[in-house]
């Protein structure tokens, strides 16, 4: 059976439907992240930044050889495992399908951290495990075409938010994309699209895509705001001792020592 690269994948209908919805999904989630530096890993096809206002954007080209020749990042080409960037030095780092394509993914991720300045944001899509198309990847075992790219191994959502907050980021926003059946023409794809609404409602896990956005947290004393202060004991006893009562606290108060 041929083997289905990714690039193949992203003129097929699913691969056009995909680079449809995670052109809307980045421009949402990248229009409002501020700095001076950004970088994209992966994934020359597209431009996630493209929708971002910070001065220099950059962009990390695994092979070198498959970069739309109107794309306005500058580019590298270097192996993501091993950003040629200094540490701390991006704002905003993003990673389209890099960590489930990539042969070392968690390694991947390690770099991308490791560049972005703390506070910084991070932002990931990836195919889905539980989703329609990843089911129907499994046809290949029965003799049929690839449905997406061969060289794909997805990551479950559970595993890639472990990992991140065992690197110190937080998550504070998902989306989950396109619910359609593995068809193969991209009318009867959009003619499912009914089901998104439906999808993000009742079974988001099942989505064939989806996006993570992340912080780079310090560790360090959490700032707490005046009206969670407010919310707080006015004396937190110690560990052992029983909280006094106002009448006891009185009654020791008055008597004579």
């Amino acid at each position: 059976m041929p083997a289905l690269t990714f690039q193949d994948f992203l003129l097929s209908a699913p691969g056009q439907l995909l680079l449809e919805w995670e052109k809307a999904a980045y421009s949402e989630l990248t229009a409002d992240v501020f700095g001076s530096c950004a970088l994209q890993v992966g994934m020359p096809q597209l431009d996630t930044l493209a929708a971002n206002r910070m001065q220099a954007h950059w962009l990390i080209d695994p092979r070198g050889d498959l970069c739309d020749p109107k794309f306005t990042l500058n580019r590298i080409v270097a192996d993501p495992a091993q950003l040629p960037i200094q540490s701390e030095s991006m704002d905003l780092v993003t990673l389209p399908h890099t960590l489930d394509l990539a042969k070392n993914p968690q390694q991947v991720l390690r770099e991308a951290v490791r560049v972005l300045e703390p506070e910084g944001r991070l932002i990931l899509t990836a195919f889905n495990s539980l989703g329609l198309w990843w089911l129907r990847q499994q046809t290949v075992k029965l003799g049929c075409r690839p449905y997406l790219p061969t060289e794909l191994v997805p990551i479950s959502l559970y595993r890639l938010k472990d990992w991140l907050t065992l690197l110190g980021l937080e998550v504070d926003r998902g989306i989950f994309g396109i619910y359609a059946p593995g068809f193969r023409s991209l009318k009867r794809l959009h003619a499912w699209s009914w089901l998104n609404k439906a999808g993000d409602r009742w079974m988001p896990q099942f989505s064939n895509l989806f996006l993570l956005s992340a912080v780079k947290r310090l560790p360090g004393p959490r700032i707490v705001s005046c009206e969670s202060m407010q919310k707080l004991p006015a004396k937190i006893p110690a560990p052992g001792v029983p909280a006094a009562s106002s009448t006891t606290h009185s009654t020791l108060l008055g008597k004579k020592l």
